[in-house]
């Protein structure tokens, strides 16, 4: 047994507090390390199956799948958001894995799509998205939030410079919704783009 911020950690524990997560999130497989940290808001249980195995050896244990990969959720919603723009006039690029950011629009504006689902955290049904870098490398961040079958419910378009955070948390009223459906930020990048040259 361990002992890390004061709980006693033995197998049953981290079995029951996997699975409190995995309700929490409203998933049946293997939650990620950092789906447990953002749900549980700290670190204790990720660290407590380091020192007995790891993610994989838990799911393992417990026969759960593991997180498909992130990237392959990405992609599928990296298509919706070029479809979406290109139905907006605009001629868009995806980049590949070396670029820091997903697509490319009209040559200049550079976007990172991210994706999050809807879960229940404390009582509470919110999203998170990790951002990962607190610096944007990116002129806008095109954000969907889903339900919990994974369709679209709310579309922000934030810009990069905007959001200074690693980690985006939002319920239904939330401090972000001022950047909802904001497509004419398309339209401001696009112009001063424009104006420089």
């Amino acid at each position: 047994m361990g002992y890390t911020h004061g709980i006693v950690w033995n197998d049953r524990r981290i079995k029951e507090e996997i699975f409190k997560v995995m309700k929490a999130l409203n998933i049946n497989r293997m939650p990620s390390k950092t789906e447990i940290e953002l749900v549980m808001e700290e670190t204790s249980l990720v660290s407590a199956m380091g020192h007995r195995g790891g993610i994989y050896v838990w799911a393992d244990k417990l026969g759960l799948e593991v997180k498909r990969s992130e990237t392959q959720t990405g992609k599928g919603f990296e298509e919706v958001a070029i479809k979406l723009l290109q139905d907006r006039n605009y001629n868009v690029q995806r980049m590949t894995t070396r670029y820091p950011f997903d697509i490319l629009v009209n040559g200049k504006i550079s976007i990172d799509v991210k994706v999050a689902k809807a879960y229940m955290s404390r009582g509470s049904r919110c999203h998170t998205i990790g951002i990962n870098k607190k610096y944007a490398a990116c002129d806008l961040y095109l954000i969907f939030a889903l339900d919990e079958d994974g369709n679209i419910e709310r579309t922000f378009i934030i810009p990069g410079c905007d959001l200074k955070i690693t980690s985006m948390n939002f319920g239904k009223n939330s401090i972000y919704n001022i950047y909802l459906d904001k497509w004419d930020y398309l339209k401001k990048y696009d112009d001063f783009y424009k104006n420089l040259a």
